[in-house]
């Protein structure tokens, strides 16, 4: 086997690698954020509390741009190396790598690119729904722990931004065990390539 086979092995093992504990880390820390409250009646009943609301999800935001921007730096840099150590493969074995190895690579980094995307897409429906309450306390009520809408139209873009928060959270929990299962194909495939090359 050529050696920089195991080089490359090891190359997307380490992207694979970095993928799951980055997404682990972000997790943990969104954990520690205590999300939940920002779906209580005292986000959205008080001005107070739709600031400490807000407060959250600016930290929320900070997270998942520190996140992105690690893993955006971290990607060219890796995906650089792995291409060049394909172009210095034995030329049977490079149609090899690029039909296996790349589109599962392709997969793990799509699927990231994809949760970011959502994330974006899901903050800024919160801070949209929570701008609707704000911008129209005049036409909202509360009443025995339930928020009441007195404009047809106020209602209607905050249930559109609500929609938006409940549609990426179940394509979220549908998708997590095929990611996780993704992933573990991925670990396998690879295992499989680092016994062979390294016989």
């Amino acid at each position: 086997m050529h050696a920089t086979e195991l080089r490359l092995i090891q190359l997307a093992r380490q992207i694979g690698g970095v993928a799951q504990q980055a997404a682990l880390a972000y997790e943990q820390a969104q954990a520690g954020l205590q999300l939940g409250r920002l779906f209580t009646l005292e986000s959205v009943a008080t001005t107070e509390g739709t600031r400490q609301a807000l407060d959250i999800v600016d930290r929320l935001t900070e997270l998942h741009q520190a996140h992105q921007q690690m893993f955006a730096k971290f990607v060219p840099a890796m995906m650089q190396q792995i291409s060049e150590a394909i172009a210095a493969l034995p030329a049977e074995k490079v149609h090899e790598y690029e039909q296996g190895l790349i589109p599962s690579l392709n997969t793990t980094l799509a699927g990231q690119a994809e949760f970011y995307a959502n994330r974006d897409r899901w903050i800024a429906a919160v801070r949209e729904m929570f701008a609707i309450v704000d911008r129209n306390r005049d036409v909202i009520s509360f009443d025995d722990g339930q928020i009441l809408f007195h404009d047809d139209d106020v209602i209607d873009r905050y249930e559109a931004a609500q929609q938006v928060i409940n549609d990426i959270h179940e394509y979220e929990v549908a998708h997590m065990q095929e990611k996780a299962a993704r992933a573990m194909a991925a670990s396998a495939y690879l295992a499989a390539l680092e016994n062979g090359a390294a016989q």
